[in-house]
This record gives C-alpha cells, structure tokens and sequence, in this order.
C-alpha cells in the first residue's frame, strides 16, 4: 500500500512536466495546422485561377495570402478567435472580411506594377473607408502619390482629393486585429509565387516563409510557457488537494471537528506542489513549442514531447536532490537511489501518458490518466525489484555498483548482546596509573554462549549485522 502511495505521490509530481509538454507540443501543432490550411487555400486559388496570367494571378494569390497569414499569426499569438475569409463575391471594396470575436473589418487588396499605378487603383470612391492593402515594398510610393493626387484635386476635384487622402492616411501592408497582423508581402514576391504555382502547381513554403518558425517569436514563448505554467499549478493543486479533503471530511466526521493546525499544513503542502508543478510545466512547454516551432533549428522539430517532459521533470528533481545532498539532508546512496527511482517511474509514466493518449484520444486526459497508472505501478514495480536487488546484495556483498554501501561495522547492539562492556567516548577521560601497583588477574570461563550474527538491510541501501 506504501509503494502504492508513493508511486501516486510521485505521478502528482511529475504531472507539470507531462502537462506543459503536451501543452507546447498541442500550442506548435495549432500554428502548424492553419500554416497547411494556408498553402491549401494558396494551392485551390491558383488552380481555379489557371488560365489567367501571374500578372493577375497575383493580385487573386495576395488576397487569401493576407487572410491566410492573418489566422496563422493568430495562432503564433494564441488569440484563437482571429477569422479572415476572402469573400469572392466581387463587391467593390470587399476582397476580404476579418476580424475576431469582438469587430469585424472590410478590407480591398490592390497589387499593381507600380506605386503610383495601385495608388489609383485603390482610391476609388467605393473604396473610401474601407481598409485598404497594398503591396509592402511600394508603401511609401503609394502614400506619397496618393498624397500628392490629394493635394492636386482638392480645389477642382475635391471628392476625388478626398479619396487620394482617404489612400495615403489608410493604406497599408498588413491586416490588423489588435496585435495580429498578417504577414507583408511585396509585388515582387507575389508575381514569383503565381510563376511558382503555374509552373509546378506547387509552393515551396520555405521559399516564402510559411513554416512555424516565420510566425513564432521568442515572445510567444514565453507566454505560452506561462500560460502553461497556470494550468500545471492548477492541475496539480487539484490533485493533490483530492486526498486531503477526503482527510478532512473524515476527520471532521469522526471527531466532529477539524483541527486547524493540520489543515494549515495540508494547505501549505498542496501550495508547495502547485509551485514545483508549475515551474515543471513553464519549462517543459517553453522547451517543447521552441523545439516542435523550429526556432531551435529543423533537427529537433522531430523530438519527442515525452523526452522533453521527462528530461525536465528529472532535471528539476536532480537539482532539488543535489541541494539536499549539499546540506547534508540526503547521503550519496540516497542521492543515487532517488536519481534512479525518478528515471524509472519517469519512464513509466511517460510510457503510460503515450499510451493514455492512443487509448484515450481526449487532448490532455487520456495522458494524465496513462500518467497516473503508468508512474503507480513503476514506482510499485521499482520497489519490487528494489527489494530484490538488495537480497542480492546482502547475500553477496556485492555494493550494485557503489550504490548499496557495505557496512561491516558491528552495531552497538550487536556488540552488547555479546557481552561487551561499551564506554560513551564523550564521557571517557584518561587516567594515569603506577605500573609497580599494577596486579594482573586471572579469571575463570564457566560456559560460553553466543548470538549467531546475521546480515541484513539497516537503512537506505546499506547492508550491515543485525
């Protein structure tokens, strides 16, 4: 029942490195997939484009490019209520619609050769109010004719003059939704990509930065990590706390009340897991969205999450034995023990959170409850097999490596059994005597009896006599 315990203590602990990789890895899957539906909605505009020329296809592939972008970021961001749609329906000054669970906005896209070209073309009156996206490399071009056009009509035309204004005081590169914007993209880079897809009907997305690590920032990270953090605390205060309101109800139960002092302890406790949990979780979801996102480089894009759980959950714990050990509060066999302890319940539970997840395909859940039995029944197994390599030694005297000491010092006990008269070395003090007063005596054995000495386990991975 004890390993039982132990091993459903230790599962508690190591939820937050469970949690937050699987948190970063589902943070990285998410901007992965609206990176996919990008190139998708790319790839289904050129193909029903086909017949025209990438001088127009361009203008047609920058629309769903910007709206595209627009959800990926959204996504980088973690604001996942950011929608964009290219609306097809050919209305004056609505190529897309967009906005998030709060606005919405109307945008018209122009990509013409020349500045001065998209300046007219998207200053028309119909698009007068609207959002207007231009092409990024000709921003400054266009603001500045516009302006110019403003200031030539504003006394015979000044309708038209309030249009060109319209143009220069809203044009831009980007859709914005409050801090999510779409990617910029150039006319050149527009007109390459229409050339790309009529001539492969495919996109290279590296080529054009559609990949993970082009949205992701060292920001995101952060806050991702963060976020991650809360839920592993919360989670782990949650259970933790179970066990100890199931105490609390039945101490109140038996003795119709609560003492106050143990329920102080009971809060502190759950707290300090909350804690270590969520510090588990913060850096395991930072490690995991880094390496899955590309920003650590494409080798480690494939690293398992499990790895990244467990290597920062045993980290963490070598840390907090290495502390201990250096304040004595742990010896080097204790040390040792833990250190393989943890990896083999880390192991199981790891394994079982894989599996949980096969079995149970609710996100998070079928990996905590495969987390929960798997690390139970390690640590049980743990000890079990412990216990068995301990036998071995203590009939043996083989020390497994360092890690079992030997000790052949005869106990106290075991030295009083035998009849010896022991002195407390703190009290004996040395006395000076004459030899010539000195007599030797004699003394006589009437019988001889003894106590059979056995080896067996006294403490923490230490064999001596019992």
């Amino acid at each position: 029942m004890s390993n039982f315990k132990d091993g459903f203590s230790k599962s508690i602990n190591n939820i937050g490195g469970i949690s937050g990789s699987f948190e970063g890895t589902g943070y990285a899957s998410n901007v992965q997939t609206a990176i996919d539906d990008a190139i998708h909605s790319l790839k289904t505009e050129a193909t029903h484009r086909e017949n025209v020329s990438a001088d127009y296809l361009k203008g047609w592939l920058a629309e769903q490019w910007h709206a595209e972008t627009l959800k990926v970021n959204g996504q980088a961001r973690g604001e996942n209520d950011i929608w964009a749609n290219v609306s097809g329906n050919n209305r004056p000054g609505e190529d897309i619609i967009y906005g998030n669970s709060d606005i919405s906005k109307i945008a018209e896209v122009k990509y013409y050769k020349t500045g001065s070209d998209t300046a007219k073309a998207v200053s028309r009156p119909e698009y007068t109010g609207k959002e207007k996206i231009i092409p990024s490399d000709q921003k400054e071009d266009i603001q500045e004719a516009a302006q110019r056009l403003s200031d030539k009509n504003i006394i015979n035309r000044p309708e038209q003059s309030a249009n060109y204004q319209d143009t220069a005081n809203h044009s831009n590169d980007r859709l914005e939704v409050d801090n999510v914007t779409s990617k910029p993209l150039n006319e050149i880079t527009a007109k390459e990509m229409a050339k790309d897809f009529k001539k492969n009907h495919d996109i290279n997305s590296d080529k054009y930065g559609l990949n993970t690590e082009s949205f992701v920032e060292w920001s995101d990270i952060a806050r991702q990590s963060g976020e991650a953090a809360l839920h592993a605390a919360a989670l782990s205060a949650a259970l933790t706390a179970a066990p100890h309101i199931w105490a609390t109800l039945r101490e109140y139960i038996d003795n119709g009340e609560i003492n106050s002092d143990t329920l102080l302890k009971r809060g502190a406790s759950i707290l300090h897991g909350a804690e270590t949990a969520g510090l588990r979780g913060g850096i395991a979801a930072a490690l995991t969205a880094t390496c899955k996102t590309g920003l650590m480089g494409d080798s480690l894009k494939s690293i398992s999450p499990v790895a990244i759980g467990m290597a920062t959950t045993m980290t963490i714990n070598v840390i907090n034995y290495s502390i201990q050990l250096h304040q004595g509060k742990l010896s080097k066999q204790e040390f040792t023990h833990n250190c393989i302890r943890d990896s083999f319940v880390l192991s199981s539970g790891m394994l079982g959170a894989t599996v949980g997840q096969i079995i149970i395909p609710i996100p998070m859940l079928g990996a905590l409850v495969g987390n929960l039995v798997g690390s139970t029944l390690g640590a049980v197994a743990f000890e079990g097999a412990n216990q068995a390599i301990l036998g071995i030694c203590v009939e043996s005297g083989w020390t497994f490596f360092g890690i079992v000491k030997q000790d052949y010092i005869v106990s106290e006990d075991v030295l009083k059994q035998a009849g010896y008269d022991l002195f407390n070395r703190h009290s004996f003090s040395i006395q000076s005597f004459s030899t010539n007063s000195f007599n030797t005596q004699s003394f006589k054995v009437n019988s001889l009896s003894f106590t059979p000495v056995r080896r067996g386990v006294i403490s923490c991975n230490v064999v001596g006599n019992l």
